[in-house]
């Protein structure tokens, strides 16, 4: 595109193109805004998501730690009954 500058629409020429650059920076300004915005609520919610995926993991240790924990307790209950019956038997030997 080709563009000449007379004397008389000179001052028209620089005010348009004055205009369309203050229109460019706007609109980028509009675009930058809107692009941190969007990366904005995209960061939300990957910190929401990250958040209940911990709650759940965390959740889970606890649940896997209170099985290990009951099943020790039971293998601890069948040991004590076994050395009871042990006692047992050996007491009823030593009263025979």
């Amino acid at each position: 595109m080709e563009s000449t500058i007379d004397g008389n629409s000179d001052g028209k020429i620089i005010s348009e193109i004055i205009a369309n650059v203050k229109y460019k920076c706007e609109l980028r300004k509009q675009l930058n805004d809107e692009v941190k915005k969007i990366i904005d609520v995209e960061m939300q919610k990957a910190v929401l998501e990250i958040g209940q995926e911990y709650k759940k993991a965390t959740r889970q240790s606890i649940d896997d730690y209170k099985s290990a924990v009951h099943l020790v307790v039971e293998e601890e209950k069948v040991e004590i009954w076994r050395k009871a019956e042990t006692l047992k038997k050996t007491t009823l030997q030593f009263g025979l």
